[in-house]
């Protein structure tokens, strides 16, 4: 299997997470320091003239914006981290970003298989003999329920511990169908790609998820359940050699990558 990576965006947002992460934090620490000035100045003493004696006079206000700014960075800090940063994953001794471990758990597919992580208008594509599969990963621990379209995480004290540190589960299936369609107008662009079977899946990297599904509209899959599944798909779809060979030529046409590995 071809890995095609675009290792310039995917640093480029891991740095824009950890930027958005410090400046929630430092939002939020200078907020705690305006809930003092109560105490250094109390409410009898002469309002201070210049900076001193805005924050007199505004001091709650501007704790309360810093709480609202603050979490506002820290959540998409935790958003791009959570997406695009290395980290340990539960049963694993390894340091990987979420494509790694999901490219790690595709290892072994032969040749004809191609993965794209943001390199084309889809963040996660794999294609190959069964065509393309377009990937939602989703990395958070937890208990997640899927009935039909609806996602939701019940609530728990844990999760709401670790709420700062979560990306949330969101809507897989709809963000697959916004991917989808970006795919299926690159492929229109391509000589007798547009009959090219295009799905969607959606892959939860961490073994500590805990999934109940009730007839789920996608795919829904723990990351050592993929390979079983694509193998699965390519017995029944079976595209000839020759429109695998011009699908994975025309993605790399069009991608963007820095780094290419072939396992």
């Amino acid at each position: 299997m071809k890995v095609y990576r675009n290792i310039k965006e995917i640093k480029k947002k891991e740095t824009l997470g950890r930027r958005f992460s410090l400046a929630g934090l430092v939002v939020l620490f200078l907020g705690l320091m305006v809930t003092f000035f109560p105490t250094w100045y109390p409410p009898d003493k002469p309002i201070e003239p210049g900076v001193i004696g805005f924050l007199q006079q505004y001091w709650s206000w501007l704790s309360f914006g810093a709480l609202f700014i603050g979490f506002l960075c820290a959540s998409a800090g935790a958003y791009f981290i959570n997406r695009y940063a290395r980290r340990r994953w539960p049963g694993s001794k390894l340091f990987e970003r979420p494509d790694e471990v999901l490219e790690r758990s595709m290892k072994g597919f032969d040749d004809k298989f191609a993965f794209y992580s943001q390199s084309l208008p889809a963040s996660y594509v794999l294609a190959g003999p069964n065509g393309v599969t377009v990937v939602a990963v989703r990395g958070d621990k937890g208990r997640f329920v899927v009935d039909g379209d609806r996602w939701r995480e019940p609530f728990s004290f844990m999760r709401m511990l670790t709420f700062f540190a979560r990306e949330g589960v969101g809507n897989p299936a709809k963000d697959l169908e916004a991917q989808k369609e970006s795919i299926r107008a690159l492929l229109a662009t391509g000589t007798d790609l547009a009959a090219v079977p295009i799905e969607g899946a959606a892959v939860f990297l961490n073994q500590e998820a805990q999934l109940e599904l009730t007839n789920p509209t996608i795919p829904v899959l723990r990351a050592d359940q993929v390979k079983d599944y694509i193998r699965s798909r390519t017995k029944e779809v079976k595209l000839s050699n020759k429109i695998v060979l011009a699908l994975n030529d025309h993605l790399v046409k069009h991608a963007v990558y820095q780094e290419v590995d072939t396992e």
